[in-house]
């Protein structure tokens, strides 16, 4: 996705698009999906751990670079991204922390 974002050129920019969002983004998107969904709405060991902290928070930052939701059609990983930004500490920091355009 990086890749794609930062490329200066828009041919082959465009000829990223496709490949990356037809493709590489929901293939591993579905693993994460499944992953959650088999784990009782977290990444790991069915309870929250760091690695949906972290996911959660890169998602801002992939969001941005994709220009739109790239979860929005994974129910499982909406449902954890909810469930994150619903923890009492992470709430009151994202109202108060600084904001960025990612």
């Amino acid at each position: 996705l990086a890749a794609y974002y930062y490329e200066t050129n828009e041919q082959a920019k465009k000829d990223k698009c496709k490949p990356l969002f037809g493709k590489t983004i929901p293939l591993y998107l579905d693993r994460l999906d499944a992953q959650v969904k088999r784990n009782t709405g977290y990444l790991v060991d069915g309870r929250l751990t760091w690695a949906d902290i972290f996911f959660v928070a890169l998602l801002d930052n992939l969001n941005y670079m994709a220009s739109n939701n790239i979860i929005e059609d994974y129910v499982n990983l909406e449902a954890l991204k909810t469930k994150v930004l619903e923890i009492p500490q992470l709430k009151a920091w994202i109202e108060k922390r600084p904001r960025s355009d990612f």
